[in-house]
């Protein structure tokens, strides 16, 4: 064997041996991990359906982990401060964070953010929630049809209440107007309880709310459901056909998705996606998501990662195209 032949070969043996020590660490993290608590940070107040679902998940993933699952709320700035502490953690999988639609809308709704979709790695979705459009009774509107000509015959006059900026429900009347092609006012509250009543006053005319803060009102007859923003009708509105029925492709609801800090090693991140989707395939897990209005809805790392992508560009042409007043 020549010099040359076997220099070569020392360096295909060389990277042959450094492939298999990277392999074995990848194996080593894998197995080792849980060595200690699992935080999964929630970047919204306690109570809410956010938090609510991190819940459900915390004592099945604690059943799967064997270790403790501690559920950190850290609400504020438009959830960028608990989405933070998050991206600073150190990525060895012990914390993570679920996220929801303004992780996406936030790139084009802040002036500036204090982390990129880089610094993160997709684990998996968990639900979805629908929206559902209500109105105040009082008003001559029983159909979508009847709202698109009532916001059309008035630009700029029409209120609709939010959860606040940049919330699902500011979100989802954001791209109710682009899709209609007619402008409205918003008027921000703090949370879906006050934004009911402001419907239900007259306040504002109408809101996509959620089953969880318009439900009562619908029951009660106190609002009107015009429409639901899911593919079919909801099991707790029957009655309700979805915007699609009545001839508006509106299809959207606000996920809820799972992060870890990017350069989480990928056995960890399989890791935690298959107790997530074995915890979220539990009935016990599934009847409270499905009661409050909400899908079940577990995605791959990877398709997490092509959706957040199509969701970062669909969100930037809505929000791009609006006025600076609105947001």
């Amino acid at each position: 064997m020549s010099e040359r032949q076997s220099s070569r070969v020392a360096v295909l043996i060389g990277a042959a041996i450094a492939m298999a020590v990277l392999c074995r660490a990848a194996s080593g993290e894998g197995s080792k991990f849980p060595n200690r608590p699992v935080q999964l940070i929630v970047p919204y107040a306690a109570g809410g359906a956010v938090d609510q679902t991190a819940r459900f998940l915390q004592q099945g993933m604690e059943k799967r982990l064997g270790q403790s699952v501690l559920v950190i709320n850290r609400p504020g700035a438009s959830t960028t401060i608990g989405t933070l502490q998050a991206a600073r953690a150190a990525p060895d999988g012990h914390t993570i964070v679920m996220v929801s639609l303004p992780h996406v809308s936030n790139y084009t709704l802040l002036k500036e953010m204090p982390y990129a979709q880089s610094d993160f790695i997709p684990i998996t979705t968990v639900t979805n929630q629908w929206s559902v459009l209500v109105v105040n009774p009082s008003l001559p509107l029983k159909t979508l049809s009847d709202v698109i000509t009532y916001v059309k015959a008035r630009p700029g006059e029409v209120n609709y209440g939010t959860f606040g900026v940049g919330t699902s429900a500011h979100l989802a009347a954001l791209l109710f107007e682009s899709m209609i092609g007619a402008r409205m006012q918003a008027v921000h509250y703090r949370g879906g309880a006050p934004t009911a009543v402001g419907v239900m006053t007259g306040e504002v005319q109408m809101a996509f709310g959620t089953a969880l803060s318009a439900g009562g009102g619908i029951a009660g007859g106190q609002l009107r459901a015009i429409a639901v923003t899911s593919e079919k009708r909801l099991a707790l509105f029957p009655d309700v056909p979805t915007a699609r029925e009545q001839g508006l492709d509106y299809v959207h609801g606000s996920w809820f998705g799972i992060l870890a800090p990017a350069r989480t090693p990928d056995p960890i991140v399989r890791r935690l996606y298959d107790v997530i989707k074995d915890t979220m395939a539990q009935p016990e897990v599934q009847k409270p998501i499905r009661d409050a209005g909400n899908e079940v809805w577990v995605t791959s790392p990877e398709e997490f990662a092509r959706f957040i992508a199509d969701e970062t560009k669909l969100w930037s042409g809505v929000l791009k195209g609006l006025s600076t007043t609105q947001q």
